[in-house]
């Protein structure tokens, strides 16, 4: 009989000792299989009454104060709704949209009834992108609302200054305009709140006597430049061939980050 200590190949009677390189090959293959967690990245705990867990390091405490300071508003005027912040430094296997989905329903960010959390994900690097990603995740309490519609457009406020490693004025900037779209959900105003740059909130349909003679001079003064343009055309040796350009618009370095949830779970997981 072979020493039982060796790992053994048996074929036609002949007994054949299996290389150590293949051994823990073997090992690696089996705990691959059998083991797939183990390749992925581990969803960092939310201490209780906290919610911004900096696991990457890269937010100052003044950031998690802004946090906390806009959630005590949401959760007193918006039905207990709340916001989370995630960093990672990474999302192993795991792709930027399914983690942050992860992440939220672990925590349970919102009211238990309402299902009205918000997660912003930030990750330092990933597969796709090697300066990092980011991702908003919405609970189910606010689908089919504009927090839902816009989450894509809210989360690209984000972009300029990710991208510049300021990930604490990215946060703050998405974060604002967070809690800003859910108070116009609830029919609410946040104090001290101010919508950011690259975010079309609700505006106010009211205007000073100043602002209404601005807008008078402007109107005036595009009607005449439209005129003189037509006259142009008609004059120029082209006629309707000739036309406008103008810059391209910004194209955004990522697509929209706002697929339907899958069913199931609180915020679709």
């Amino acid at each position: 009989m072979p020493d039982v200590r060796d790992v053994h190949a048996v074929e036609n009677g002949v007994v054949c000792q299996m290389p150590a390189c293949l051994q823990v090959l073997a090992v690696v293959v089996s705990a691959a299989v059998l083991c797939p967690a183990a390749f992925a990245a581990q969803l960092p705990s939310l201490p209780k009454d906290q919610c911004v867990v900096d696991d990457a390091g890269v937010l100052s405490s003044s950031t998690v104060q802004t946090i906390t300071e806009l959630n005590a508003q949401l959760e007193s005027s918006c039905s207990g709704a709340q916001i989370g912040v995630l960093t990672v430094e990474y999302t192993g296997n795991d792709s930027t949209e399914d983690y942050a989905v992860q992440a939220a329903n672990a925590w349970g960010i919102g009211s238990s009834t309402g299902k009205n959390g918000v997660l912003i994900l930030l990750v330092m690097e990933t597969q796709q992108y090697a300066d990092g990603d980011y991702y908003i995740a919405t609970g189910d309490g606010f689908r089919n609302t504009t927090l839902e519609k816009q989450a894509s457009a809210i989360a690209q406020t984000m972009e300029d200054q990710f991208a510049a490693k300021d990930y604490d004025g990215a946060v703050t900037t998405c974060a604002r305009n967070v809690a800003n779209t859910i108070a116009d959900i609830y029919g609410v105003s946040l104090s001290g709140s101010t919508v950011q740059p690259g975010h079309q909130g609700s505006q106010s349909s009211g205007g000073s006597a100043l602002t209404d003679i601005l807008t008078l001079v402007v109107s005036v003064v595009l009607l005449i430049v439209i005129i003189r343009s037509v006259a142009y055309v008609f004059a120029s040796p082209c006629g309707w061939l000739w036309c406008f350009g103008g810059p391209r618009p910004p194209r955004g370095r990522r697509g929209p980050h706002n697929p339907p949830p899958p069913p199931g779970g609180f915020y679709g997981a």
